[in-house]
């Protein structure tokens, strides 16, 4: 009797003791991320930005960069965070990253707002870091646009260029976190190995990897030009000397005609003009 009561207890307690290490387990683990799901990755449905304007600078001067974005989902997206980021600059002899740059020579955001096409309000951004702006959004509903805008800020020492802009935009839809990025946030390596057809899942939104880029979907980077003017005189001397040979042209045209006795004369005239000056150079070198 005693055995088959301590061999109840035993089972009790061992029970007990297993409950508790799955538990434990299970609490361990960590948060699985979200999937990627077709519907909020179709490029169809992700959210659209679109109506860029972005400005052509010369050092020392600002300009406005804009954009809009339209929630294309049949639900609202909730607790949002976009980020615009000047990253990158290139020309034709170089491409160098933002960070290489001298501070001093960097074009810097500044002013950001935004609004929405439901509401009339500006929103002011505080900006905390000079190479990005960084909007948080309560909520845009179902077919809600809104427009952002930052200025762009040069001066004299700006290095000359084009200046690209990478985005990043986090939101919460039916209570799962999804994460959207741009081209500029992963290397060429990346990218290459995100989009090589043997690593592409069937079915796979827009064709790309998005497991391996750690995203829920792409969205687009832009830019914005850094520039001195091109002189104009050299053009409109070109255009002089092309109206002036197309002249000549037909002068020497009508002369070789000679239905024109008044033009032979005056052509005649002005080359014994030429000559006699000619003459006096030639006299004046030889003293």
């Amino acid at each position: 009797m005693i055995f088959v009561l301590k061999g109840a207890l035993f089972d009790i307690i061992m029970k007990r003791l297993l409950g508790v290490i799955i538990a434990v387990v299970i609490l361990s683990l960590p948060l699985a991320q979200s999937e990627i799901d077709t519907y909020i990755s179709n490029p169809g449905n992700i959210p659209d930005f679109h109506n860029f304007q972005t400005p052509q600078l010369e050092p020392g001067q600002s300009g406005d960069f804009s954009l809009e974005i339209l929630n294309r989902y049949n639900e609202s997206l909730e607790e949002i965070i976009i980020i615009a980021e000047i990253y990158h600059r290139a020309d034709i002899d170089e491409s160098e990253s933002l960070e290489v740059i001298p501070s001093s020579e960097r074009p810097y955001i500044q002013n950001a707002v935004w609004n929405s096409n439901l509401f009339g309000e500006k929103n002011i951004v505080e900006s905390v870091d000079t190479r990005k702006a960084s909007y948080e959004i309560d909520e845009i509903q179902s077919n809600e646009t809104i427009s952002l805008k930052f200025e762009i800020k040069t001066n004299d020492d700006t290095k000359e260029g084009t200046y690209f802009v990478r985005f990043d935009m986090n939101f919460v839809h039916n209570g799962t976190e999804r994460q959207m990025q741009s081209r500029g946030h992963w290397s060429m390596d990346e990218w290459e190995d995100a989009t090589n057809r043997s690593n592409i899942p069937s079915g796979s939104p827009g064709n790309i990897n998005l497991t391996i880029l750690d995203v829920d979907g792409i969205i687009p980077d832009s830019s914005f030009g850094v520039k001195k003017p091109i002189p104009k005189w050299p053009l409109y001397g070109l255009i002089s000397l092309t109206i002036i040979f197309a002249g000549l042209s037909v002068i020497f045209y009508l002369e070789e005609e000679g239905n024109y006795p008044g033009l032979n004369k005056w052509l005649q005239k002005q080359r014994g003009k030429l000559n006699e000056f000619r003459l006096r150079l030639k006299y004046r070198k030889s003293r």
